[in-house]
């Protein structure tokens, strides 16, 4: 009698785990780099943006999160491609390119726009 595996035991199973984690990382980077955007475009006013290099950092991180944002969408593109052709290649190649990309540049968005609101915050200015 042969035993059927338990979920993420078998090799397509591990597959199918691995698809199912990056999906969901990339959804989360999504939504986050989103979120960042949103919520520091909304509350833009708060924050004393008088010199030219606060400026250029917040310009800089929302490009960086914008970008996590269309590399983790084209992420997602190669995981639903690889799994409508039945294969696990998303993770080589641009898929894995693209995934390392957005993972990045949500990183650098969050250190630019930190340093940024910490800048802002700290400058001398009247208050709004």
């Amino acid at each position: 009698m042969s035993e059927t595996p338990e979920p993420g035991h078998g090799t397509s199973s591990k597959h199918t785990d691995a698809h199912e984690v990056a999906l969901e990382l990339m959804k989360q980077l999504i939504t986050l780099s989103s979120g960042v955007l949103a919520l520091s475009a909304t509350f833009i006013r708060e924050f004393r943006i008088e010199q030219c290099g606060h400026k250029i950092l917040l310009v800089l991180a929302w490009l960086s999160l914008s970008l996590s944002v269309f590399f983790g969408i084209q992420t997602i593109s190669a995981i639903v491609k690889s799994r409508l052709n039945g294969d696990a290649n998303w993770s080589t190649g641009e898929g894995k390119r693209n995934a390392s990309g957005s993972k990045y540049c949500f990183l650098l968005g969050l250190v630019l726009f930190a340093a940024f609101a910490l800048l802002s915050l700290g400058s001398p200015g009247t208050s709004p």
